[in-house]
């Protein structure tokens, strides 16, 4: 995609229709095993871009500020569908290609351990009310949280994206719903994990930067009168450059 055009070309289209028929179909068959390494490798290239694609240019034509659409969040959905192709292709086995990756695959899909509240920032146990349940791990916001929370002072980088992406590993279901009904604190989440990485990775920054600036701006929008959710927002506007 162009740097300067949000809209994919002709020759873009294309290509990323042809590339996802063509996995469609091979998966629709048996795996052969010496087909397994382009499988996962295609799988990997088409899920970084739906991540990395995004036809917005400016944070009132992103999600969720634009209009409502089949598309929305869709690279989650892609990542989730990745899960499936990773049991059929086992990219971690001792004679894949993809072996000298296995420490980073690893990290990417080992849920990290539970926090306890205690060690979770409290400004958002308060927003979610998790000291308020008998039992918090219960509540669909508990796992995002504390995803976050083992990021909360980790600068994003090369090194470290791994443990970035396992909040989108691990987020949990529910929370998706959440993400999908526009819930204010699950917006607030998701923009607090997007603000470190505004400045990362080619593949993930833009995405970041547009749709933490569309979140910031719809809970300005939408739930000006949450003062808790304002007072949160001024980290990820900080980060995603709509305060400088």
């Amino acid at each position: 995609m162009s740097k300067d055009n949000a809209k994919r070309s002709v020759a873009e289209a294309y290509h990323w229709s042809k590339g996802a028929g063509l996995l469609s179909q091979k998966l629709s068959a048996p795996i052969r095993p010496q087909d397994r390494d382009a499988l996962w490798a295609a799988a990997a290239i088409l899920g970084l871009l739906s991540i990395a694609e995004i036809e917005a240019s400016t944070p009132w034509e992103a999600w969720p500020l634009k209009p409502a659409d089949s598309s929305d969040l869709g690279w989650l959905n892609m990542s989730h569908g990745k899960e499936a192709i990773w049991k059929a292709t086992n990219p971690m086995r001792p004679d894949s290609i993809f072996h000298a990756m296995k420490d980073d695959y690893l990290t990417l899909m080992t849920k990290p351990a539970l926090c306890e509240i205690h060690n979770m920032p409290k400004e958002l146990v308060d927003l979610c009310q998790l000291n308020r349940m008998a039992d918090p791990t219960q509540s669909p916001y508990f796992s995002a949280v504390s995803l976050l929370t083992r990021l909360w002072h980790l600068k994003c980088t090369q090194a470290t994206m791994t443990r970035y992406m396992q909040f989108m590993c691990f987020m949990g279901p529910a929370f998706k719903v959440l993400l999908h009904e526009k819930d204010p604190r699950a917006l607030l989440i998701l923009a607090q994990w997007y603000g470190p990485m505004c400045e990362s990775l080619w593949w993930m920054a833009k995405r970041a930067r547009l749709e933490c600036q569309a979140i910031c701006l719809y809970l300005e929008l939408h739930h000006p009168d949450e003062k808790d959710i304002q007072v949160l927002l001024a980290r990820p506007k900080e980060q995603c450059g709509l305060l400088t």
